[in-house]
């Protein structure tokens, strides 16, 4: 099995090992070296596939490490090489000796061109010392592995990340069929379709939106229509199909009018004038669209049933299920206990993932300092306004109640009962504008009492040039209050005696790729003396090209015992490891809260000056309280099972497996870390589309 689905497999918690028809075993020596190795990238081995390693002969072994070791470095970013590409390959001391005339002075002169080999010490050999890190489990893979891992994105309730997207594409010809007009997420199913169109697969869309969607897809640009993309020139026969997928669409006209400067420019490329009698339903919304004629749509005429609080606003919402979920504020405002009892009764036609969502704002609603918006998901444009009325507690309640009875009832008919851990409330469900991991913004990571110290990295490669290009990592502070306390980046270099240190700002014009990296160390005990509570990490395009501008942009989390033993980058360190992409300049990955020890993963494109962290301190300090609550509105791991009766031999549903015993059966494990226990993974996303 070559690399690339050997790292899907790893992804999802799997690793394949070939047959051994010959029965012959490796030397115990060699077995002992590759555990090591594999341990080396932060994974270690179920009792399963440590028996199965055991019985494969050393040439097939030796075959089976280097495919594994290619997929491992891939997945851990260990194959960027990053710390040969850090300015002071001694870091952190090399830097903590330094007076700041004596940084300044040599990093003024490595901006003007001299080399860096002036002012940097040679590599000394960093000694080597056992850390003491939770390593994840990987558990055997079978032939059903990928279909499953497949069948889960397909029915993903949520837009998929370009990691997954990625995965869809390597294994679809691993499947014997796709189904698409049975993949839940709209946008997911016209990124699939566009795909399968330009490989010649025959496809049928039933709205005009998502047709609309399908023609900016083939033409390489953002199907979440969040931005305006420029449509390509289609052949004759994509514009007759096209043309045909729009003529018979409901709702056409509707959908046009909503979206009308969108559709100008699509119909523009497919000269519906040239069909007049093929497609007339598309020559009257044509029409219509360019003298300017306005189209009756739904939303206009539900905003004036609203606005006069006519019954008859409460029938139509009915009608469309999902304009109700994303009206029902103002339907509870305005209709009160008729609109909890008109929800109810369209509660069996929208999904689980769904209602957890609604709930969860019914729980925290008028708890809430702020009300958050991101208008159309684009975080960098995130508006902030205080909460200024409640909504009556008595409806609250009410709707809550029969939403967690729904969700009740539908868990469980799939899951009878579960041994479930308070724990997984630290997991939060993939939103639908997750951009780099499988789980949710608000998933929280205890950090463990014996690490000392959290190592970010950037690192980025942008072919070569003349031109310097920076992406540069910064972590602000904040005290309790998310007042400013200082930061750490390019331009402040130390913070507070030492509590944070950064690795020197590199030139990647140097080099004839275009490599550079850039680390930071943070020591939690130093920080906590200084009072930080908050130190928020981020990654910021200083010379404002964005993410996917160049060959490539990647980042790192790690975190570690001590931080001048071992590599500067160790795999098995990794908490996060992953490539940024997309036209951002901007992307906040962490926070993390010292005095408690956690660390929050946001994946936020928030709004923020690119020249430096430091310029965003205010910035930061308004955005940060209304957005941590925002992120106790998102549902849980744990709010998706949590009415399911419990039992000890219910299905275990755990942050991770480390004090508990599975001998079989399924199970959801966030983070499997017993080597000893043997389950097949709960998929988590079959059961949100119910």
């Amino acid at each position: 099995m070559n690399s690339k689905y050997q790292q899907i497999l790893i992804e999802n918690g799997l690793i394949y090992i070939p047959n051994n028809n010959l029965q012959l075993t490796p030397t115990k020596a060699q077995l002992a070296t590759i555990l090591g190795n594999i341990t080396y990238y932060g994974f270690s081995l179920s009792e399963s596939v440590y028996t199965k390693l055991t019985k494969m002969g050393s040439t097939l072994l030796n075959e089976w490490w280097t495919s594994l070791e290619a997929a491992l470095k891939a997945i851990t970013g260990d194959d960027k090489k990053m710390g040969d590409f850090v300015v002071y390959k001694n870091f952190p001391a090399e830097v903590l000796d330094k007076s700041e005339g004596e940084y300044w002075l040599a990093q003024i002169l490595m901006y003007w061109g001299f080399p860096n080999e002036l002012f940097t010490e040679d590599a000394k050999d960093r000694e080597t010392v056992i850390e003491q890190l939770p390593t994840k489990v990987l558990h055997l893979a079978d032939d059903n592995s990928f279909s499953n891992i497949a069948n889960s994105l397909l029915h993903s309730s949520v837009r998929w990340t370009d990691r997954q997207w990625k995965t869809i594409v390597d294994v679809l010809a691993r499947l014997e069929r796709v189904d698409v007009s049975a993949i839940p997420f709209k946008e997911n199913m016209v990124q699939l379709t566009a795909f399968l169109m330009k490989n010649n697969y025959n496809v049928t869309i039933n709205t005009a939106t998502d047709v609309l969607r399908l023609a900016i897809g083939l033409s390489d640009g953002d199907i979440s229509l969040r931005t305006n993309s420029k449509f390509r020139k289609f052949s004759r026969p994509e514009r007759r199909f096209l043309l045909g997928l729009l003529n018979n669409c409901k709702n056409l006209e509707e959908d046009v009018a909503r979206k009308r400067g969108q559709f100008k420019r699509l119909f523009f490329q497919l000269h519906p004038g040239d069909y007049k009698n093929a497609f007339g339903n598309v020559i009257v919304a044509y029409d219509k669209i360019y003298r300017g004629t306005k189209i009756k749509t739904f939303n206009s005429e539900i905003e004036r049933l609203l606005h006069i609080g006519s019954p008859e606003g409460l029938a139509l919402l009915k009608t469309r299920p999902g304009e109700f979920l994303r009206r029902l504020r103002v339907a509870l405002e305005k209709y009160g206990a008729q609109a909890v009892v008109a929800f109810c009764e369209i509660m069996p036609r929208l999904s689980i993932h769904q209602l957890l969502k609604i709930e969860r704002y019914l729980l925290t609603v008028n708890d809430r300092e702020y009300r958050t918006f991101a208008p159309n998901g684009n975080w960098t444009k995130l508006q902030i306004v205080e909460s200024s009325h409640r909504l009556n507690d008595g409806l609250v309640i009410s709707l809550s109640s029969a939403i967690a009875r729904e969700v009740g009832n539908r868990v469980s008919a799939s899951v009878p009962s579960v041994n479930l851990s308070i724990d997984t409330s630290k997991i939060k469900l993939q939103g639908n504008d997750s951009e780099l991991t499988p789980y949710g913004r608000g998933t929280v990571f205890d950090i463990p009492e014996n690490i000392n110290f959290m190592r970010s990295a950037s690192y980025w490669k942008t072919g070569g040039g003349v031109n310097n290009i920076w992406y540069d990592n910064g972590w602000n502070f904040f005290n309790d209050e998310w007042k400013p306390m200082g930061v750490l980046c390019w331009t402040d270099v130390k913070y507070a005696n030492g509590a944070a240190v950064f690795s020197g700002d590199p030139t990647s014009s140097k080099d004839i790729e275009g490599n550079a990296c850039q680390m930071i160390d943070l020591y939690l005990n130093k920080l906590a003396k200084a009072n930080v509570r908050y130190a928020v990490w981020n990654i910021l395009a200083y010379s404002r090209i964005p993410f996917d501008g160049v060959d490539e942009v990647y980042a790192a989390l790690q975190w570690g015992e001590e931080s001048q033993k071992n590599k500067l980058f160790e795999p098995s360190r990794n908490v996060f490891a992953f490539p940024l992409n997309g036209s951002n300049l901007t992307k906040y990955v962490a926070f993390i809260d010292v005095l408690e020890r956690k660390l929050v993963y946001i994946d936020a494109n928030l709004y923020g000056h690119v020249s430096s962290a430091a310029s965003n301190q205010e910035i930061l300090s308004e955005k940060m309280p209304a957005f941590v609550e925002y992120l106790s509105s998102l549902p849980s791991v744990y709010d998706l099972f949590k009415r399911v009766p419990r039992s000890r031999d219910g299905m275990p549903v755990l942050y991770d497996d480390s004090e508990i015993s599975i001998d079989g059966g399924k199970a959801f494990v966030f983070k499997p870390q017993n080597e000893e226990n043997t389950f097949e993974q709960f998929d988590v996303n079959a059961l949100l589309v119910k």
